[in-house]
């Protein structure tokens, strides 16, 4: 089900510069802007592929977490129901292991977890037992994945990211309209924030050129052609850790990368074309830090919802986006 090349390179190229304009992505790809913006509907359309944004955790900004559920018998459909329902969780996987549910967390910082996620996953009735993990550092997230399908040449090049300043106003609205739609225009966020555009996009430029708030494309797993997501949970001793995430950045589709607190010290997530290529993967890894002890690998069912975006079981997004301030777009 892998996409046509041409589709590939299109997102590709996003990839490394979502916002990139239609003539900037028209001149390295060899292709008229008019249709670059023609095939991008398409795809959008079709739910095979999609910009969005998200609260960016760079720096010291930022709280990632990662929640494992065990549901009571039977009541596995509602509590993903009720966690897709919720803007406060943006991701929501269901697992094949000892956990049935797996949950991404990001939060402005610690105190809102506590105060507005951990609430919701602890009175909840159908909820047998949770573990939560917390990021301490994250290497690589879900925007750093890539595919190969481009040259060099025809590669764009993203500026470095600016220090952080003042938080721009309207940063949780602003951050709502580039979670429906990552390459908004300030129009659209003017309109959204009732600011002038050219305010808005000084805004824009703040908020996504700082990190504050991060923007991704994103492609249907199955029209991927790596359709096997696997979590791993591993002991790294200290002195490895560096050598083991090189070696896990060595991998194009590593969608997460993170020291974490608990039992294990690392977790990393890949997509894979094969469930034959866990075993590679962990091979590699004893080789780049011989110390490495794998606590868990965790083999994904489907994801649900993924950055806010509901999915369908084929992994295509449905349109529907569960925002924070408003109503699903």
């Amino acid at each position: 089900m892998e996409l046509p090349v041409e589709d590939l390179e299109l997102v590709h190229a996003l990839q490394i510069a979502p916002r990139a304009t239609w003539t900037q992505l028209g001149s390295a790809l060899g292709r008229h802007p008019t249709t670059l913006a023609a095939r991008w509907e398409r795809l959008r359309a079709e739910g095979r592929t999609w910009v969005t944004g998200h609260l960016g955790t760079s720096g010291t900004r930022g709280c990632a977490s990662f929640i494992g559920l065990e549901c009571r018998p039977g009541h596995r459909e509602e509590v993903l129901r009720r966690l897709c329902a919720s803007p406060e969780i943006s991701t929501v996987e269901e697992s094949a292991r000892a956990w049935d549910v797996r949950l991404t967390v990001l939060t402005r910082d610690w105190q809102q977890m506590t105060r507005d996620v951990l609430p919701l996953v602890r009175a909840d009735p159908a909820i047998l037992r949770s573990r939560v993990t917390v990021a301490t550092r994250l290497y690589a997230i879900g925007s750093n994945w890539r595919l190969d399908v481009l040259t060099p040449e025809q590669q764009l090049r993203g500026g470095p990211e600016r220090p952080h300043g003042a938080v721009p106003p309207h940063l949780e609205e602003l951050t709502a309209v580039l979670q429906r739609d990552g390459r908004a225009t300030a129009a659209q966020v003017a309109a959204a924030t009732g600011t002038h555009p050219t305010t808005a996009a000084r805004h824009l430029r703040q908020a996504v050129g700082t990190g504050l708030v991060a923007v991704r494309c994103e492609l249907a797993q199955e029209h991927s052609g790596h359709p096997v997501p696997c979590q791993w949970y591993v002991r790294v001793p200290p002195a490895q850790l560096e050598a083991a995430v090189r070696y896990l950045r060595s991998y194009r589709t590593l969608r997460l990368c993170a020291s974490t607190t608990g039992d294990t010290n690392l977790t990393f997530l890949l997509w894979l074309r094969t469930p034959g290529e866990i075993l590679e993967v962990e091979a590699g890894l004893q080789a780049a830090a011989p110390g490495v002890q794998v606590v868990e690998s965790d083999v994904g069912v489907r994801t649900h919802k993924r950055m806010g975006w509901m999915l369908r079981d084929d992994s295509t997004a449905t349109g529907e986006v569960v925002v924070r301030g408003g109503e699903p777009g």
